[in-house]
């Protein structure tokens, strides 16, 4: 090639070794992953490579069309200016691509889906954003960043920059321009993902059974861009069908005589209130539904003892979704989270501001960061003014990553119920040591995984024990839920188990012992709860009453870009990115598919109205 045709060469240079770097990133993801990698088969770790590829054109479609620019231009100029413009660009782009590679390299263990707009969610408190991971963690993919980005800006250097820098006008500039133009057809064509009627999304890069593969191929910088071009656009978010159809499919999932077959199950409908919410401690941790010997024996006791909802799903994944699912009868998002919009936290109905309401005191309780998440937010949007957190305890009980442990602050809400003067309140309590990096004051498993969930289950237990020689005791309702389930041992977010939660309802308020089956979720215990005080629950349109029988015996939930449906007769997993069910199980999961489109749909109309 001739070299007065050199800025033809550096444009397919640029556009070559973006692609370069992007197939780079990929092997060294299925190798940090290696454990997940080794259970498929060498050739499938190759297709990851294949079929991820037409992502990374895309990409580097999108990276390279200021270089085109620059380089279109340069033809009619000399000077070292362009050459210039193509070293900052080049240093700027590579930083930003190395980060979101690190960062969705660092975060995949811990949320198991390709980098999205939740990182934004969590992105203004680094310090709780990072608590999960260590401090070597933190530092070196910081330290790998930069020389992945240093590495990559001196290939590009060397093989475009720096030769542009000695170039001069182009002899042939109209026709070198032409090609160039010509080339960027093209391009354009893989940015878009070819010429067929969809354009490129996330699920076009799926190909296997195995998630983890399909989301190995999946480029983390078009899995975060394709999810912005969402962010807040909620009117346009999960159509599946008309409004008239997803009116009808909702009003059967929710429509049920609502005044009358619930079973009252408490001595009385104004009772003291503790609603614990149990950080990551799934139904998979409690022997009585399947779980291991000895985990949480403290849980099954009171369980035994109380009311015990065993066919509990958790809405979401994250706490802050887990903490509007629980106290908001409000289903948790697939892409987002509610807390990040404080008008529309406002427009929210809760557990708390009801009980406020009706005359209740009510207070929250937090060894943590209240800020992370904008939970604070929530919870003084509903009322909630009495708040306690990391902020107003001393440093010396600030012993974790996130705060203070557990059974510090059990005895601090034991306290706290004591010297309660106003009488109903609730406390609201969310407990954070069964959380990584998982190093608590205990040893019982070495998992340490087991041995967190162990550690704050020994500490209810100390506090029920405790609070059973209260007077309070008498009077009191004990609502236990996990936050969200977590993936032990090795759940994939694809099967309902992953989502099992349950919920216990002890204390001297409980008539008498009992398991409730119905199916349910996190969202249920709103209207379920307010029904047995005899507080309406109109407001709560996506909340039923577990223990009302002509409730809809189903549970819905969502999980990053997806939902699933659980009934007694089957279940099924729906996943939007290739708009297909993934998983489904029993009879009746063409109809399920078609209930969680229009509780989705109606979702987000409902978000879209506040």
């Amino acid at each position: 090639m001739s070299t007065a045709l050199s800025r033809i060469k550096y444009l397919l240079y640029t556009y070559s070794l973006f692609i370069l770097f992007f197939l780079g990133q990929k092997i060294i993801f299925l190798l940090y992953y290696i454990s997940s990698t080794a259970q498929n088969s060498f050739i499938d770790s190759l297709r990851v490579l294949w079929h991820g590829l037409k992502m990374d054109v895309a990409v580097a479609g999108y990276l390279t069309l200021l270089p085109l620019l620059v380089l279109l231009v340069s033809n009619f100029f000399s000077g070292k200016i362009f050459a210039r413009i193509l070293q900052v660009y080049f240093a700027l782009i590579l930083l930003l691509t190395s980060s979101l590679f690190m960062g969705d390299l660092l975060l995949y263990s811990y949320w198991n889906f390709k980098l999205d707009s939740t990182i934004f969610t969590y992105i203004t408190d680094p310090k709780g954003a990072t608590a999960s991971v260590s401090a070597w963690m933190v530092v070196g993919g910081f330290i790998a960043m930069f020389i992945c980005a240093w590495a990559q800006w001196w290939v590009l250097n060397r093989c475009v920059a720096r030769p542009l820098m000695q170039s001069k006008k182009s002899t042939y500039g109209v026709i070198e321009s032409i090609t160039i133009l010509l080339l960027a057809v093209p391009m354009g064509i893989g940015i878009r993902g070819g010429i067929g009627a969809s354009t490129m999304n996330v699920g076009a890069v799926y190909f296997s059974p195995s998630m983890f593969l399909n989301h190995a191929a999946v480029n983390p910088n078009f899995s975060l861009l394709s999810s912005l071009q969402h962010f807040g656009n909620f009117s346009q978010q999960y159509r599946f069908m008309s409004n008239e159809e997803a009116n009808a499919t909702f009003r059967k999932l929710t429509e049920y005589n609502k005044d009358s077959a619930t079973k009252q199950v408490l001595k009385t409908n104004r009772p003291i209130i503790i609603f614990i919410m149990l950080e990551s401690c799934g139904a998979q941790f409690v022997e009585s539904l399947g779980g291991p010997k000895g985990v949480m024996p403290n849980l099954d006791k009171i369980a035994s003892d109380g009311i015990f909802f065993t066919n509990m799903y958790a809405n979401s994944f994250r706490t802050d979704r887990g903490i509007t699912s629980c106290l908001s009868g409000f289903p948790a998002q697939p892409t987002m989270s509610i807390l990040k919009y404080p008008k529309k936290c406002e427009a929210l109905n809760s557990i708390p501001k009801m009980l406020v309401n009706e005359g209740y005191n009510a207070s929250f309780l937090y060894g943590g960061d209240v800020d992370f998440a904008q939970v604070s937010t929530f919870f003084v949007s509903q009322k909630v003014t009495d708040i306690t957190s990391q902020k107003n305890l001393p440093k010396k009980e600030l012993k974790s990553a996130w705060g203070a442990h557990d059974d510090i602050m059990f005895e601090r809400l034991l306290q706290q119920v004591k010297e309660e003067k106003n009488e109903p309140h609730i406390n609201i309590f969310l407990t954070l040591s069964s959380h990584e990096p998982f190093i608590v004051p205990f040893k019982k498993f070495d998992n340490p995984w087991l041995n967190c969930v162990a550690y704050t289950d020994s500490c209810l237990g100390a506090f029920v024990d405790a609070l059973k020689q209260t007077p309070q005791w008498d009077s009191t309702l004990l609502v236990l839920v996990p936050d969200h389930a977590s993936p032990y041992p090795d759940i994939t977010r694809y099967e309902p188990r992953r989502q099992h939660v349950y919920m216990v309802w002890a204390g001297g308020a409980v008539k008498q012992p009992q398991r409730v089956e119905h199916f349910c979720s996190q969202s249920d215990i709103a209207a379920t709860l307010l029904s047995q005080l005899g507080i309406s629950t109109t407001a709560f349109t996506f909340s039923k009453d577990a223990l009302n029988p002509q409730a809809p015996n189903f549970a819905f939930y969502d999980f990053n870009n997806g939902f699933g449906m659980v009934t007694p007769q089957g279940s099924v997993t729906f996943d939007c990115n290739i708009n297909q069910p993934f998983y489904a199980m029993g009879s009746s999961t063409d109809s399920l598919e078609v209930q969680g489109k229009a509780f989705l749909q109606k979702l987000y109309d409902a978000i879209d109205e506040m």
